[in-house]
């Protein structure tokens, strides 16, 4: 290959070797001046935001979107759910003034449906019908309400409930069914026995089904603050949110707090990254550096390789800062490409310089005679590779666009620290010769011949697997929805599921916007005709349906509850006497009930109420008094705490007025229209977008309608078509560019095509792989494909010069160094990759295996194919 690349190394070695302390020394002040230059200059921008180009019209189209209404773009989605709404109210105003104090991690809070507005006017939002259902249960609750509105205690509750089970007439004057009261009164005097708390829902037992106004799960959006310069940009400010979300678990033991949402299922991801890459690094450095010393067979030689590889990463990064300027979630990955490919380079020279010692050559002619035969190798290794990664830069994968422009000069670098470095550092520190032993085969000898001399049969069995996996490729597929490459055992990524799920607050909704109320209106109506579409919520959604009568029915109802009664008094503080002589009339009114009738329908709840109370009195009796106190406070507390709250927003509810645009609170108007005007259109899918063909459905549907719709399901969508026709068009550039460089320097037409024939068996192999196994290509995977890439081609290139450089063709190429470098390179790249096989990240999971299936087959294709193909038959 070129006689003058040749003659330019060995002039080159020749001159620079002269003052090998000297070259080092300037070599290492060089490395010194690009770390510092890097550490003042290298930023990290881990903006998701700005892994693909900013001209892609869905981008464009998320990016007007943001710009009307910026309020929840990156904003934590906070999860409550209680056993009764009463506490999830707690739960959430708790939650609320804790998140309003942490001002320097949490920019706003919004709670949807909370607030003095909703309090006032939630129950216009009520069905008639189930607002009618509402009127009537109280109509008839007004004496149980009076009642407890003059005096609200344990006493005066037990009252009511005597007059209830030992009369016939008085049970519709009860607001709740009384069956379901007995059984929640046993529950909270089995509490007291085992000093529990316990929460009798008023709510519950008053406005029965009402979903409307029963619901035990509320949400919290907090917009955090954050801090791109950062590897984890929200890091800082979930450690103190979900300090505050402790803190609460702690004060409501009952109450389970989740977070989600992109930026917590960002953060948790990277978390997962984090800490599989740490110990799949940990793990990789162990058999990288045993499988080292096993194939070197000398310390010093791993220690000059791992001296040489950190001398290119610090060099590295001077290049990365001074080309780029920062790096991002993708391109960070530069120094595991780095050291996947580079080391390579020093392998190949390190061998064959041994190979060379094994036949007494000198240390001087090893050492020149390994440059010479192996320079040209790894300069036509490092072109193709470096022109591999290059050809990223014109995609609009920003994020892969700027790791081919480190990634391919970083590989220029390798070539060069690899021609100048090595040789400096093995003149200092060279191999004893008494100690350089020859190889001893290892396999028996019919191995080593394999290749040539079944070369028939395994040319036809690649012939017949590589059309069998062509077949194949066509089912080749590409996940795009990154939920599924995070992992599935995470809070906030099971908790997004579950809310996939529902159809009314599925986190993967679209947005449309709109100019006028009109052009409102008539999207939504094309919108809710659609078959995949659940709801569409607008900012006149928040506009009640017949007001006026909802308001005609309310006032009626104040009237009949009591104009009196404007608010619902706090729990009296009884006396323990009091509360003694309650739970003994109340015991007596149940043993009368009993028996004048022991077989009524509700008999089976009073026999337990009975048992329940008589266990109770036993219990107390045989506290001090204070404590004996203490436990019928409880048990009216048990009973009555949540009455006041539910009684209060009632009649709150009750004060409402008629709701116009102009009277919606400000935080929540401006989420659905903005001040220029802008109307937002929120659509709700009506299946469960867990799966990708219904996030796909729902998507072309609403595009039918609505071709600029955005939010994150087109985001997700989108960015994997972007991806995918970035890769697929890198990939021409690549191959195209690396077929003309290997074809112009070698100058044959055969030889080009024997050097590519490892990386293109291996490409349809491992598309074949993913559909056997059932892997998709995804967001995190898919980067394995440039590795793959340059990894492949360099193996061809090895061998190739190898078998020209070997008079006889027939020799055994699998005994040479070329062979063990080829080995012992993937070898290297595999361990550093493969305990990410078993990483809880779905995607470093899938990048592991398929990197270990892709290396495994570049060494078998390079050491048994293309022998197979390379040499003839010997002519007898």
């Amino acid at each position: 290959m070129g006689a003058r690349l040749v003659n330019f190394l060995e002039r080159l070695e020749n001159w620079l070797l002269r003052f090998p302390k000297t070259l080092i020394f300037l070599m290492l002040m060089l490395c010194v001046v690009s770390v510092y230059y890097a550490v003042h200059n290298l930023r990290i921008d881990t903006d998701t935001t700005k892994i693909l180009s900013n001209k892609l019209p869905f981008l464009q189209d998320r990016e007007r979107f943001l710009k009307a209404f910026p309020q929840d773009n990156e904003a934590i989605l906070v999860v409550i759910d209680a056993p009764i709404p009463e506490r999830t109210s707690e739960a959430l105003n708790y939650l609320k003034n804790k998140f309003s104090q942490d001002t320097q991690n949490i920019q706003s809070i919004f709670i949807p449906g909370e607030g003095k507005f909703f309090e006032r006017h939630g129950l216009l939002y009520l069905d008639l019908e189930k607002l009618h259902e509402l009127v009537n249960t109280l109509a008839e609750a007004q004496p149980f309400i009076g009642t407890l509105a003059d005096d609200n205690s344990l006493s005066s509750l037990f009252s009511i409930i005597e007059r209830a089970i030992t009369t016939t007439t008085e049970d519709r004057k009860l607001p709740v069914d009384l069956n379901p009261l007995l059984e929640k009164i046993s529950n909270a005097i089995q509490a007291v026995i085992k000093d529990e708390n316990y929460h009798l829902s008023w709510q519950q037992l008053i406005f029965g089904e009402n979903e409307a106004l029963l619901t035990t799960q509320r949400y919290m959006l907090l917009k955090p603050k954050l801090d791109f310069t950062a590897v984890q940009p929200s890091e800082v400010a979930l450690n103190s949110i979900r300090a505050i979300v402790e803190t609460a678990k702690t004060q409501f033991p009952d109450v389970r707090v989740r977070l989600t949402g992109e930026v917590v299922l960002e953060n948790d991801e990277l978390e997962s990254i984090e800490q599989s890459t740490l110990m799949a690094s940990s793990i990789s450095l162990l058999l990288v550096c045993l499988l080292l010393l096993i194939g070197l067979k000398s310390v010093r030689l791993v220690l000059i390789t791992f001296t040489l590889l950190v001398i290119g990463l610090a060099l590295t990064a001077g290049f990365a800062t001074l080309a780029v300027g920062h790096l991002n979630l993708i391109s960070i990955s530069f120094t595991v490409l780095y050291i996947g490919i580079s080391d390579d380079f020093t392998v190949q020279i390190l061998l064959r310089y041994r190979e060379l010692q094994q036949q007494n050559l000198t240390q001087a002619q090893a050492l020149a005679e390994a440059i010479r035969k192996i320079g040209p190798s790894i300069t036509l290794c490092a072109i193709t590779t470096s022109a591999g990664f290059f050809s990223f830069i014109p995609t609009a994968y920003v994020g892969v666009s700027e790791l081919g422009v480190i990634a391919g000069g970083g590989i220029v670098i390798a070539l060069i620290v690899s021609l100048i470095m090595l040789p400096a550092l093995l003149i200092l520190f060279p191999l004893n010769p008494a100690k350089v032993q020859a190889e001893q085969t290892i396999f028996p000898q019919w191995v080593y011949h394999f290749p040539i001399q079944h070369r028939i049969a395994i040319k036809w069995s690649a012939l017949v697997l590589t059309l069998a996996g062509a077949t194949l490729l066509t089912q080749v597929r590409f996940d795009f929805n990154p939920l599924n490459l995070r992992d599935p055992e995470s809070e906030s990524l099971s908790t997004f599921r579950e809310l996939l799920e529902t159809k009314n607050s599925s986190p993967l909704t679209l947005t449309t916007l709109a100019n006028s109320k009109q052009e409102v209106l008539n999207t939504v109506q094309k919108l809710e005709a659609l078959d995949s579409v659940e709801s569409v919520v607008t900012i006149f959604s928040f506009l009640p349906n017949d007001q006026e009568e909802k308001l005609t029915i309310m006032q009626d109802l104040s009237l009949i509850l009591g104009l009196y009664i404007t608010s619902f008094p706090p729990l009296i503080e009884d006396s323990l006497e009091r509360n003694e002589q309650a739970l003994r009339n109340f015991l007596a009114s149940i043993d009368r009930s009993l028996a004048a009738n022991p077989s009524k329908p509700r008999a089976e709840n009073l026999y337990r109420l009975l048992g329940d109370l008589q266990r109770l009195m036993e219990v107390v009796e045989k506290l001090p008094l204070e404590e004996q106190a203490a436990r019928l406070t409880q048990l009216q507390w048990n009973l009555l705490g949540t009455l006041n709250e539910s009684m209060n927003r009632l009649l709150m509810g009750l004060q409402a007025d008629i709701v116009t645009l102009s009277k919606l609170p400000g935080d929540l108007a401006e989420r659905w229209l903005n001040p220029e005007g802008i109307y937002r259109n929120q659509i709700f899918p009506k299946k469960n977008l867990n799966d990708q063909e219904n996030l796909k459905e729902f998507i072309a549907d609403v595009r039918t309608v609505a071709p600029h719709a955005t939010d994150l399901p087109v985001i997700y969508l989108e960015s994997g078509n972007a991806v995918v026709s970035a890769f697929q068009e890198a990939l021409i550039y690549a191959l195209t560019t690396i077929f003309l460089a290997v074809l112009v320097i070698h100058r044959s037409l055969k030889d080009t095509v024997l050097i590519l024939l490892p990386l293109l068996i291996m490409a349809i192999f491992i598309g074949a792989s993913t559909v056997l196994l059932d892997i998709a290509f995804n967001f995190a995977n898919i980067i394995v494909i440039p590795l793959l890439l340059g990894l492949g081609v360099n193996s061809g290139i090895y061998i190739m010069h190898r078998l020209h450089s070997m008079p006889n063709k027939e020799q055994d190429v699998l005994k040479t160094s070329t062979a063990r470098g080829v080995i012992l390179g993937n070898l290297t790249t595999l361990c550093s990759f493969v305990s990410m096989a078993f990483s809880p990240h779905l995607g470093l999971a899938s990048m592991g295996l398929l990197l270990s299936i892709g290396l495994t087959l570049i060494i078998l294709i390079s050491l048994l194919v293309l022998p197979a193909f390379a040499c003839k038959p010997a002519n007898h």
